[in-house]
């Protein structure tokens, strides 16, 4: 079935707007002015984050796809899963099988001729943002790039009057991809009965026309970015997915150089319809400056006439804006000239963007009204300080030698001594200059400093530099301690474990590694040996001795100093034994619970799927086949179960474990992962081969803890660890109570909000954008803090009479260590944070000059901002 227009996908959608109870009364007025729009021109939804953009798309594409169209959805590679959720959520049809994440993953769809399962009868298709990042060189596969000669031997056999293949074909020992092969004679054969000004039949006698023909070995070398093969071969791969009338892009503020996977993929790849529409979504649609507006227009392919006239108004905005702020209250031309500039801006993108803010949510409007505060009073930014005054003199000397070493030390020829200065509130610097100077010939930083070459001695500079980094290295025995007795880092746990004891999970972000997991490491094991102090169960028999394996640490190091700290005359030993003796305590009630997981499950089966039902079967024969109970699956699968059932106690019915059973296989496998034959379903054999994949997930996760208090998120942490982190830390009684995240890994895209409110910046950002995304993460739709906003509302009466009426907030907790580069890092953030506000959240002026006397001029040029939530006249 063929595209039925954009007039049919707005019949579509209209039809069951109003009655669709998946969107709230903001979301479905998006949608409506999404469908009047996109009939013109591509469109942004810049909706601020957390107000539920996804859906808004959704409805948009399982309407394109009513009306007979195919739909491309491009996204980052960790998003894909969440997609496919929200995909199946709204019609079990509208799904794809899978997300395509590198050539392999494009061409097992041709595993045979009879079996192929090609991208091109897929309605809807997800892509990742790096599926194009293709390494090619001389030693590469031919696998890899077979299919541009397969689709030009095909073309070739098409259009010869005789129906012969290119001379030399059966010759070339390079061409041995039979998958190639499949994929290449699909696309020829579904070309030759479209018209030849069809932009398939174009791309298709474009390459044919184009592509040289060798006897000899083609060469992977010839396949390298940049050459004329790879852009064919781009064309081949676009002509393997298809046509596509509509193209979503997720965050589509990533990746904007000509030569970044995302623009190959939407500029050489994707292969467009006469009709086709672009639909870019982000959060962050400017992160800087006003001329990365360019960069997104042309997202949605606006015609660059348009975009100068828009640019212009941009331009125009921006330094009215800079102006107003300068002198608002006496400069009576300037509010003039900012109210005109804000209502051109306003005209010129409201065609091409749609943008709703959380001063338009209903529970934060109620909340305004409640308290007296801003419109974004909701958000409670708290910094935590570490003031330099409280320092032990240990760490007072550390920044005073800092601070010596970088003076005396240069940037191009001492970097590290330079980042020490850039890290210290961190401590990653730091850490590093101790571990190199106990690496260097076995030596401390003291000798190492009277070891130095005669010449070097003679240097002052030099001398200076060698005994400041003595000081520094002197003072721990290791980085690793070093980073646990980082003030920082103790602040932080400090107020973390305040917010705990408060019944709140937590939320860290940051960027060095080392700090985070020095974090991390500290905080499971000061609440570890607070839990044995007060006689409290802990689910752990022994100390990590560390695992690599299953690339576990060891926590010893975090347990001694950990002892340290809360003043407790045990040691090592002492611990173990005391971890033994709990764990043995309550050992009977846990193992009953394990013995009878699999009875108890069995009893209500009727709550599993036929996928989870196959999977249950398999973990049954699993563990029967078993003999060995220190191999047994049995334990870190019960202990799985037990810790995603968001409930105290081991005390749980069979439907709570059936559905623990059921959340356990959503989130360690993906949608339609082990389906060999491609029917949709998992059979039983297939279940079985799926089964020792799973076990050894489930086992890397929960065979030596249950769950984890704190868990760390970062680059290495496997797609499923991160699903399980997610599902855990989304219940309020299930762990982690603590996530500490890589900002580039966790900002974008997960959902953290159902059991969360609280936000620590542990390290600065540049970019108010990344951390608009972090705090994003927990300022949802539906989140912790709504649901606590309700409650105190329906019980504030109660609340008052008891004394206890105080109001949730979310709350933003930036850690600033005063007096060093960190602070001044904060400064800058700020005043960046200010001109986004300005430009995207109507946030011209802060609050704080909304001052007596001005009070109507205030509200005049607040209520002058744009607005791109209405409706197109």
């Amino acid at each position: 079935m063929s595209f039925k227009g954009w007039e049919k996908v707005s019949k579509h959608v209209l039809k069951t707007l109003e009655s669709n109870d998946r969107l709230n009364a903001g979301q479905k007025r998006s949608v409506h002015s999404l469908v009047k729009r996109i009939p013109e021109s591509g469109v942004i939804i810049a909706d601020e984050v957390g107000m539920g953009k996804t859906r808004i798309a959704v409805e948009l594409i399982r309407a394109v796809k009513k009306a007979g169209g195919r739909v491309l959805v491009v996204v980052p590679t960790t998003l894909g899963f969440q997609w496919q959720g929200e995909l199946n959520d709204r019609a079990k049809d509208l799904a794809p099988k899978t997300v395509i994440k590198s050539l392999w993953g494009f061409l097992a769809a041709y595993e045979s001729k009879e079996k192929a399962e090609p991208w091109d009868k897929e309605k809807v298709v997800i892509l990742s943002q790096n599926f194009a990042s293709w390494r090619m060189g001389a030693s590469s596969s031919s696998s890899r790039w077979a299919l541009l000669p397969e689709i030009y031997a095909q073309w070739r056999k098409k259009i010869d009057l005789k129906k012969r293949l290119p001379n030399g074909y059966y010759s070339h020992n390079d061409l041995v991809s039979n998958r190639a092969k499949v994929c290449a004679e699909h696309i020829v054969d579904g070309a030759k009965d479209l018209p030849e000004d069809h932009v398939v039949k174009e791309t298709l006698d474009f390459i044919g026309e184009n592509f040289s023909w060798g006897k000899n070995s083609f060469g992977g070398d010839s396949f390298s970015s940049g050459s004329e093969n790879r852009d064919l071969l781009e064309k081949a791969v676009g002509l393997g997915l298809g046509e596509f009338d509509l193209i979503v892009i997720d965050e589509a503020h990533k990746s904007r150089s000509e030569d970044s996977s995302l623009s190959t993929i939407l500029n050489r790849i994707a292969i467009k319809s006469v009709h086709a529409r672009h639909l870019a979504m982000t959060a962050t649609p400017v992160e800087l400056g006003v001329g990365q507006w360019r960069d997104m227009l042309n997202r949605i392919e606006l015609d660059p006439a348009k975009q100068e006239h828009i640019l212009e108004s941009v331009q125009e905005y921006a330094q009215a804006v800079t102006r107003l702020k300068q002198s608002w209250r006496a400069d009576e031309k300037g509010r003039e000239d900012f109210k005109h500039a804000a209502k051109q801006f306003e005209a010129a993108l409201s065609p091409y963007l749609l943008r709703r803010d959380k001063r338009q949510d209903e529970t934060i409007q109620k909340f305004h009204k409640e308290s007296g505060l801003s419109i974004n009073g909701y958000r409670k930014e708290t910094p935590v300080n570490v003031e330099i005054k409280t320092l032990s003199a240990e760490w007072k000397r550390i920044v005073c030698a800092v601070e010596g070493l970088s003076a005396s030390s240069s940037m191009q020829t001492d970097s590290t001594s330079k980042r020490a200065r850039l890290t210290l509130a961190n401590g990653h610097g730091i850490a590093g200059i101790i571990d190199k100077s106990l690496n260097a010939s076995g030596v401390s930083g003291e000798d190492e400093a009277l070891e130095t070459d005669e010449q070097a001695l003679t240097d002052k500079k030099a001398q200076r530099q060698a005994w400041w980094k003595s000081c520094i290295a002197n003072a721990f025995d290791s980085g690793e301690e070093s980073l646990y007795k980082h003030p920082a880092i103790l602040k932080v746990i400090e107020e973390i474990e305040q917010d705990l004891s408060n019944g709140q999970k937590v939320l860290v972000f940051g960027k060095m590694t080392r700090p985070m997991r020095a974090l991390v490491n500290l905080l499971n094991a000061r609440a570890m040996l607070i839990s044995l102090k007060e006689e409290r169960y802990w689910p752990q028999s022994k100390i990590h001795m560390g695992d690599g394996e299953h690339n576990i640490e060891s926590e010893v190091k975090a347990v001694e100093i950990a002892l340290k700290q809360l003043e407790l005359e045990w040691d090592v030993e002492k611990v173990n034994q005391l971890l033994a003796q709990q764990y043995n305590k309550n050992s009977r009630q846990v193992d009953k619970a394990k013995e009878d997981l699999l009875d108890r499950i069995e009893l209500a089966r009727n709550q599993l799927d036929v996928r989870t039902g196959q999977l249950f079967d398999a973990f049954k024969t699993s563990v029967n086949n078993q003999q060995d109970q220190e191999k047994n699956c049995l334990t870190p699968f019960a202990n799985a179960i037990f810790e995603l059932i968001d409930k105290e106690g081991l005390d749980f019915t069979p439907e709570e474990l059936a559905t623990g059973f059921n959340d356990l296989m959503n989130v360690v496998t993906a949608k339609h992962e082990g389906d060999e034959n491609g029917d949709g379903e998992l059979d039983a054999e297939e279940a079985r081969d799926l089964w020792p994949t799973i076990e050894e997930r489930v086992i890397t996760e929960f065979a030596h803890v249950r769950g984890g208090m704190a868990r760390l998120m970062y680059g290495g942490t496997a797609a499923h660890s991160r699903r399980v982190m997610q599902m855990g830390f989304n219940r309020q009684h299930s762990n982690p109570k603590v996530i500490v995240a890589q900002s580039v890994v966790g900002r974008e895209g997960l959902n953290l909000h159902q059991a969360c409110r609280v936000v620590y910046l542990l390290h600065p950002e540049w970019n108010p954008g990344v951390v608009e995304q972090q705090i994003g993460r927990i300022d949802r739709l539906g989140s912790r803090w709504e649901k606590e906003f309700e409650i105190y509302q329906a019980d504030k009466d109660t609340l008052a009479e008891q004394s206890k009426t105080e109001l949730p907030f979310i709350e933003i907790k930036p850690v600033i260590f005063k007096g060093t580069y960190d602070e001044y890092n904060w400064q800058v953030l700020d005043a960046r944070w200010d001109e986004l506000r300005s430009q995207l959240h109507g946030i011209i002026l802060p609050e704080s000059e909304r001052t007596k006397g001005f009070e109507a001029i205030y509200d005049q040029l607040c209520a002058a901002a744009p607005d791109f939530s209405k409706p197109l006249p």
